[in-house]
């Protein structure tokens, strides 16, 4: 495994353009910052290593998220992670390019995202849509395998990560996963092998992602 992910192009400093690759298999890990109220929903900054660091174990572990909230006076504070990229590359531009620190674990603010009262407290929302606001463009490559949920609409979502919080999940066993999971009546799970090569852009900056019961994340194929 590679130590540090390869950065293609110098992240700006105004626009914080860049292009990741080596990313399938690569660990990251996220901070949710939190502020609003609780009954319209609150909309947390997403804070993300991706190009910084593959989320130290050691380090990971000594985040607090009592200790975060206190610091960054906010209303609530999520650990998202570890979690890992099932993607080959991304074009992204980050909403703020600046580096923070938590606690020595850096991490650059990469999306916004509202969450629900069942989200924040612990009983997450599976196999329901929400928004995130983000700049990227996900990158698949040919003869590579992408793993998909298929809707009763026809609606298909692409994995962009999986987590082993749950099951012990790795890139040799997601292609077995459907039997792991509690679809929904209509539901499927599929792992197919691409001839060329994907791109999912997000349009107007705004993602669609689901969950599985598993706690894998999926953006919609628009």
């Amino acid at each position: 495994m590679k130590l540090f992910l390869i950065l293609i192009l110098t992240i700006s400093s105004n626009i914080g353009l860049a292009q990741i690759a080596d990313l399938r298999g690569q660990r990251y890990c996220e901070v949710l910052i939190g502020k609003g109220k609780l009954i319209k929903g609150i909309s947390f900054d997403v804070y993300n290593s991706i190009g910084l660091n593959l989320c130290p174990q050691e380090e990971w572990e000594k985040l607090s998220e009592k200790k975060i909230k206190k610091k960054w006076d906010a209303k609530f504070v999520k650990l998202n992670g570890p979690r890992f990229w099932t993607m080959d590359s991304m074009k992204s531009t980050l909403l703020n390019p600046t580096i923070v620190s938590f606690n020595g674990l850096e991490m650059r603010k990469a999306g916004i995202l509202k969450l629900g009262i069942k989200d924040i407290l612990g009983k997450r929302s599976v196999y329901k849509e929400r928004k995130v606001r983000r700049n990227s463009i996900w990158i698949f490559y040919p003869q590579e395998l992408v793993y998909e949920l298929v809707s009763p609409e026809g609606k298909v979502y692409i994995m962009q990560s999986y987590t082993t919080e749950v099951k012990d999940i790795n890139l040799e066993n997601l292609k077995d996963l459907k039997s792991k999971l509690k679809l929904p009546r209509g539901w499927d799970y599929r792992a197919r092998l691409l001839s060329e090569e994907l791109n999912v852009p997000i349009p107007q900056g705004l993602a669609t992602v689901i969950q599985d019961d598993l706690h894998n994340s999926y953006t919609l194929i628009e």
